[in-house]
């Protein structure tokens, strides 16, 4: 099942799956197992289609954790961010970034893709299409890169937030933007600037060894401050994940395993 799902101007494309045929309106009815709901973020794909020009659609054109999805044998909801897929968005972002002009060519205002991409606004809608799709069911939250930014976000407000992994996980904006001499994303939320998540919630943060977009030492740091388990490998680059789905898949099993005994 796939769909175009609506929250606060924002529109998401959402698609989910449990082994059976199923629409959008039997889906919350089949979200009662005992065991967390993996849902899958993507990382930020392509914001700028290259230095100082913005790109017309921030899709990735080979995402990374769709890919995830479609091989994963078991229950999942993958959450598209505002902005992408073709999702058409109509929210007028805040001030200076007001006067960028109505999106015409781009699926909604750039700013919800550069600047805002973790903005507070972004975070609030994409967790009441959480709540909308998946009620009180406990959730554990995966992303990659800019996803894992997300993935930390949500934890943060989602009292039905079980657990977090991330692969290659941008979890200290700060340090990423300073890091690579960015532009500080203005009006975007940094996990690492917020207090470390309840210890009820589960965190695995993996990095790879050789990435040099989402460097190791960053996501160690920050993993130690949220008491979190850290783990280097076993990619060696920040899009290499793909060739290693089966020991990430071995590993959401343990992490799932363990959060259906603690009911």
């Amino acid at each position: 099942m796939a769909d175009y799902v609506s929250a606060d101007d924002f529109n998401m494309w959402l698609a989910y799956k449990n082994g059976t045929a199923m629409d959008a309106h039997s889906m919350l009815d089949a979200l009662d197992s005992q065991a967390p709901l993996i849902v899958v973020i993507e990382g930020d794909g392509l914001p700028w289609s290259r230095p100082w020009r913005i790109s017309s659609d921030p899709t990735s054109p080979d995402p990374l954790m769709f890919d995830w999805y479609r091989q994963w044998p078991g229950e999942a909801l993958y959450l598209g961010r505002p902005c992408y897929f073709g999702a058409k968005s109509s929210r007028v972002p805040p001030t200076p970034w007001d006067r960028e002009g109505p999106p015409e060519t781009q699926p909604c205002f750039a700013y919800w893709y550069t600047h805002g991409r973790y903005s507070e606004e972004i975070v609030t809608a994409m967790a009441r299409v959480l709540r909308m799709k998946a009620g009180d069911r406990r959730l554990l939250l995966l992303g990659h890169s800019g996803g894992g930014t997300l993935a930390m976000l949500l934890a943060a407000r989602m009292s039905n937030a079980a657990a977090v992994m991330t692969l290659s996980g941008n979890l200290n904006v700060t340090a990423w933007t300073s890091g690579h001499d960015f532009s500080k994303l203005a009006g975007s939320l940094d996990p690492a600037a917020l207090p470390p998540l309840s210890r009820d919630v589960r965190q695995w943060h993996w990095a790879a060894s050789g990435d040099e977009v989402v460097k190791p030492g960053w996501i160690e740091r920050e993993a130690a401050r949220q008491q979190a388990t850290f783990q280097l490998g076993p990619a060696t680059n920040h899009g290499d994940w793909r060739l290693y789905w089966p020991q990430i898949n071995d590993a959401i099993s343990q992490l799932k395993a363990t959060i259906s005994r603690q009911r």
